[in-house]
């Protein structure tokens, strides 16, 4: 009975290769010359745009090496497509049931070298092995493979080499398999015979334009960005900005997998309301000259956001202010439908909500005198939905005595300049400080951005590395404790 062998083994069942690279310019050798009967009869390939279809004998009797180009022995094809060849290969009449065993290499990168290691796609954009089996003189290897989208675009090198004499091992399902992966290049021992062929192969795969780049959640301080990139990138640059002309090079480079991200960010820090904004991107395909300046770059996508009008912060002022009222008064803002307001005491955190108004003043009721309190304000706009806080504090009078005069001044503090432009000092008004007192600054939210202690009846803070902002200063001495509004210009 006659013994069939396997077609050429797809990668996936072959064993695993060394990660070594080998200059395509060497010359694999062998024991034996091709002339010996063990030599590549023809190589057929399908799915290219121009295809090979070579048959030779023995190409080079003193090397077992040939290398071929032009019509029929060029395989030209697009980055993705599928591409099968198919190896026919001769096996000396004496050497009864022996198998060639086959490997197939293309320098994608073009580095000139072959990288030794299995192709796994994006896992190792590297690796250049993209197929390896057994033949025999009835049974052609075929060896299919997919174009990988990060080929370079251009003339490289396609290799493929047969050796007989090797050792075989079995794959799990028992089919019989390359043991350790051919060498492009060296003596594989006890490798005797067999021969070596190198093809041009055209790739193309342009650095082509971002297709489609969107936005969303577009907010008067930020959006989200997400678009779709080609597959071919080794770097992202980008940049924002309101010039819709393309901007130069040396902007923000991005990891090639990267297709979404927040404005603003650690890049772009600022994104102003009521304001046309330009994002740019292009993809970046060949980085091997090491300098940014002659990377290979594809064209600028760039595409407009608009952010919605601003809802600006009503300032406040707080006026006739008695033991137990006050009138709050603040400055209308562009494209309000109302105002929300709330009323709190010292040491408690800003406020989550309030109450709505639709004027511009109101009396604010039912106070306890002596007390200090905070208003917030805030402007609710559309389509921006709220303004940030507003806040503005004030001490209510004094309560009176059984004989109607003034009680004498609760203890209290007073902070100044304010507002402060680098150096705020603190000092004791009424009242005595009872021991060290503990002094922190935080931010409308409460975050703690500042300590300090007091140990005598004043203190300067230093506050020229605050942001310009609203913060609550506070104040607490074991006994009594005090919050003030702090503006920072």
């Amino acid at each position: 009975m006659k013994k069939l062998f396997p077609l050429c083994i797809a990668l996936a069942a072959a064993m695993p290769a060394s990660a070594q690279k080998f200059t395509k310019n060497c010359i694999p050798t062998y024991t034996n010359s091709c002339s010996d009967g063990f030599y590549i009869k023809s190589v057929v390939t399908t799915g290219g745009i121009q295809n090979i279809s070579s048959t030779s004998a023995c190409g080079n009797t003193s090397n077992n090496y040939s290398y071929y180009s032009g019509t029929g022995k060029t395989l030209e094809v697009n980055a993705g497509s599928t591409v099968s060849i198919v190896i026919n290969t001769s096996i000396s009449s004496t050497a009864g049931a022996a198998l060639n065993r086959m490997a197939v290499w293309v320098d994608w990168n073009r580095d000139d070298s072959f990288d030794n290691t299995n192709f796994l796609g994006p896992l190792n954009p590297e690796a250049e092995l993209v197929g390896q089996g057994l033949s025999a003189p009835t049974t052609p290897c075929t060896i299919t493979f997919v174009v990988p989208h990060f080929a370079k675009d251009g003339i490289s090198r396609l290799r493929i080499r047969s050796l007989s004499s090797g050792t075989y091992t079995s794959t799990p399902n028992g089919s019989n398999a390359p043991g350790d992966p051919v060498n492009p290049c060296i003596t594989n021992s006890p490798v005797v015979s067999g021969e070596t062929e190198d093809y041009d192969v055209i790739v193309h795969n342009p650095c082509l334009k971002i297709p489609t780049v969107t936005f969303s959640n577009t907010t008067s301080k930020g959006t989200d960005v997400n678009w779709v990139n080609n597959g071919n990138e080794r770097l992202l640059e980008y940049t924002v900005d309101q010039n819709p002309n393309d901007p130069g090079t040396g902007n923000y480079l991005l990891n090639p997998n990267t297709t979404s991200m927040h404005l603003p960010n650690s890049d772009i820090k600022h994104i102003k309301c009521n304001t046309t904004y330009y994002f740019h991107i292009r993809s970046i395909c060949d980085t091997d000259s090491h300098s940014q300046a002659t990377y290979t770059y594809g064209p600028w996508t760039t595409v407009s956001f608009t952010t919605p009008p601003c809802c600006d912060m009503p300032p406040v002022d707080i006026n006739d202010i008695t033991s137990t009222t006050a009138l709050a008064t603040w400055q209308p803002v562009t494209s309000v439908y109302a105002y929300e307001y709330a009323v709190g005491i010292a040491g408690e955190p800003a406020p989550t909500g309030g109450t709505r108004a639709s004027a511009t003043a109101l009396t604010i009721n039912g106070l306890d005198c002596g007390r200090e309190y905070y208003f917030f304000i805030r402007a609710l706009c559309s389509p921006t939905p709220t303004s940030d806080w507003s806040v503005d504090s004030f001490l209510t009078q004094p309560c009176l005595s059984v004989d109607n005069t003034p009680a004498l001044p609760a203890f209290t503090i007073n902070a100044y300049p304010n507002p402060v432009h680098s150096t705020l000092t603190l000092s004791v008004m009424h009242g005595i400080k009872r021991s060290d007192a503990t002094i922190q600054l935080t931010d409308i939210s409460g975050k703690l951005l500042k300590t300090a202690t007091m140990t005598g009846d004043k203190i300067d803070l230093d506050l020229k590395e605050i942001p310009a902002g609203l913060y609550l200063l506070h104040y607490t001495d074991g006994e009594r404790s005090q919050v003030i509004k702090i503006s920072k210009e």
